[in-house]
């Protein structure tokens, strides 16, 4: 008996010591699991506290519309931004302040879903903003900030919190904006006496200082504003309204009849955006001379431009009168401008060859001059009426050389452009004229094979012409910008693939200075279904982008246009029945070419703004810590 107490006793001692071990590798296992959840969720939490910090700074730039309507009424239009702050030094503690407020107001908390695993909350301080840098065209500043992201992840005691601060400057870019910015500008939106109808559709930013129109549903990609407080809508019989046929809404939709798709949003009470009519450095670009002089070029200097002086045959002291013709602006061997012609044109074709040159066609009476820009060699010859008249080196191609002038991709006309048009077409397109229907059967992108480029890739090039421009035709690129990376576009079209870090640079602005650019009827017809690419521009009062005989030349499908229109006051392109159906004209689309972006590309010597513009925000940060 003593020996079996004996036993139990060991018995029950090994098994109370395999407890007590178990007991504590079991709470040493628990430990471990409760430590190795901890750190993994403190690296979850500054996983998500670095998420913040790169959310701040997408923030800074992603602030810039709130931060131009904050810093727009505190500029001063009158300095001289040579000189002069355009923000004056008395303002630059409340605009430290009022970005602080935009940042901490709206983007103080990551988006939901932004953070798989965890949170982020962000807090800015934006301290000592001031001047940096002061030119002509141009101002930037620059402001210091402090960001500090708080990273969380889990709940409760387990749950894990890190934060991390990063202290950087941050600088805003002042510029005068090129018009082609925009997708389409206009000062009088024309909203009293028509509307844009369900069908119209903008896919990039769109501003009217006054007088929108709506009806249906249009839709606007992209943000639409007016220096208005509200706009005009509109109702038709039997839409489901009653009342007048059109009322003021200080809002954004007069159900069930118009409700427009602002996708968005509308700004209304917005700074109006004053319209340049001046074309002055168009001229002198043209000339070669330097395109910032907006003063008139004399008669005399015109002359001597044109090498016309040749004593004692013609003398540019004594008789500076030009006459009519078409010039290549060059010093007899080298081109030395862009293209000048002195009186009215009946026609001006622009050809793209698809194997690197750029044909001009020019028509002024009986006489008929050929301009071929060869960019593969880099010269350009010059025919009238089938005889040679010059071969030079170099092309007038780009921008004009600011405070110089050189060569430069400008067509200057002193009078009217009867017929502005491609090469035309080689059949007819594969869609009708009805809207909505058959005309919806032609693409956007890329346009149709049977629309033969007018623009070569490497073409940059600005039409401007005193009076008025007729259009009679399809003005397309060669190389279509929307699918520069689309391998199936580029199979068939090779020219058009980009090497490493290469853009697509070719573009077209179209300019009247005194008058309408008009979409012709007669003596020609424009075709059915028009394709416009480039940036239309007829600023002095009351002219815009006209269709003649708008309401009587029959339906004509669609209008469509890729990269902007900028307008005095909006015309009538097309009339509709009460169901939205085209009757006649065109119904109009607007294609944003997104290269115009913050006037990334805009076409050679185009006007800009009169007044400074936030161009950019470029946050940078100097340091980082973790606490």
């Amino acid at each position: 008996m003593r020996r079996q107490g004996i036993a139990l006793i060991a018995v029950l001692v090994v098994a109370a010591v395999m407890t007590l071990v178990g007991g504590i590798l079991f709470m040493g296992t628990v430990g471990d699991l409760r430590q190795t959840r901890h750190t993994l969720q403190t690296a979850q939490a500054r996983a998500a506290a670095e998420a913040g910090l790169t959310y701040a700074r997408y923030a800074m730039e992603a602030a810039r519309p709130a931060i131009k309507s904050l810093i727009a009424p505190k500029m001063n239009l009158s300095a001289n931004p040579a000189t002069e702050w355009i923000l004056p030094e008395a303002e630059w503690g409340s605009i430290a302040a009022g970005i602080q407020a935009i940042l901490n107001s709206n983007y103080g908390t990551l988006p939901s879903g932004a953070i798989d695993q965890g949170g982020a909350s962000v807090s800015y301080v934006v301290t000592r903003f001031r001047g940096h840098v002061r030119a002509r065209d141009s101002q930037s500043y620059l402001a210091d900030y402090v960001v500090i992201s708080t990273g969380t992840s889990g709940t409760g005691s387990a749950g894990g919190v890190r934060r991390v601060e990063e202290k950087g400057v941050f600088e805003v870019q002042l510029g005068r904006p090129s018009l082609s910015q925009w997708l389409f500008l206009v000062n009088d939106a024309g909203g009293t006496g028509g509307f844009f109808p369900t069908g119209s559709v903008f896919n990039g930013p769109v501003h009217a200082n006054h007088n929108w129109g709506f009806w249906g549903r249009p839709v606007f990609k992209d943000v639409i504003s007016t220096s208005d407080d509200g706009a005009w809508y509109w109702h038709l019989s039997g839409d489901g309204c009653t009342g007048s046929s059109r009322v003021w809404v200080r809002g954004d939709s007069r159900p069930p009849c118009t409700v427009p798709d602002f996708q968005k949003g509308f700004l209304r009470s917005q700074p109006v955006i004053p319209l340049p009519t001046s074309s002055l450095s168009q001229q002198r670009a043209a000339l070669g001379m330097d395109p910032s002089n907006t003063s008139a070029p004399t008669a005399k200097e015109i002359c001597f431009a044109l090498r016309l002086h040749n004593p004692p045959t013609k003398n540019c002291n004594s008789n500076p009168s030009v006459p009519d013709g078409v010039y290549l602006v060059n010093d007899g061997i080298q081109v030395k401008g862009g293209i000048y012609v002195q009186g009215n044109l009946n026609e001006l074709v622009v050809e793209a060859t698809g194997t690197g040159q750029q044909i001009y066609r020019f028509t002024q009476g009986s006489n008929t001059w050929v301009i071929t820009v060869d960019y593969i060699s880099g010269t350009t010859t010059v025919l009238k009426n089938g005889n040679p008249q010059g071969a030079y080196t170099g092309v007038p191609n780009g921008p004009a050389p600011l405070g110089t002038g050189g060569p430069t991709g400008q067509i200057y006309v002193t009078g009217t452009i009867a017929s502005l048009r491609g090469p035309g077409r080689t059949g007819p397109l594969p869609c009708g004229t009805d809207y909505p229907g058959s005309s919806d059967l032609c693409p956007d992108h890329p346009p149709p094979g049977q629309i033969r480029p007018a623009l070569s890739k490497e073409t940059q090039l600005h039409i401007t012409a005193v009076g008025k421009i007729g259009l009679t035709g399809d003005l397309v690129y060669e190389c279509d910008p929307t699918k520069a990376t689309d391998p199936t576009y580029l199979a068939g079209k090779p020219r058009c693939a980009l090497g490493a870090g290469e853009k697509l640079s070719t573009v077209l602005g179209v300019m009247s200075q005194t008058d309408n650019i008009e979409i012709e009827n007669s003596p020609i017809k424009a075709p059915d279904n028009l394709y416009l690419w480039g940036s239309y521009l007829s600023g002095s009062p009351g002219k815009g982008l006209t269709v003649e005989n708008y309401s009587g030349r029959g339906k004509q499908g669609k209008l469509r246009l890729f990269g902007g229109l900028i307008q005095s006051t909006d015309q009538l392109r097309g009339t509709i029945n009460p169901s939205g159906a085209l009757t006649s004209g065109y119904m109009e689309t607007y294609d944003y070419d997104l290269r115009f972006a913050d006037s990334a590309l805009a076409p050679p010597n185009f006007p800009t703004v009169t007044i400074f513009d936030v161009q950019k925000i470029l946050p940078t940060p100097l340091s980082f810590r973790e606490f």
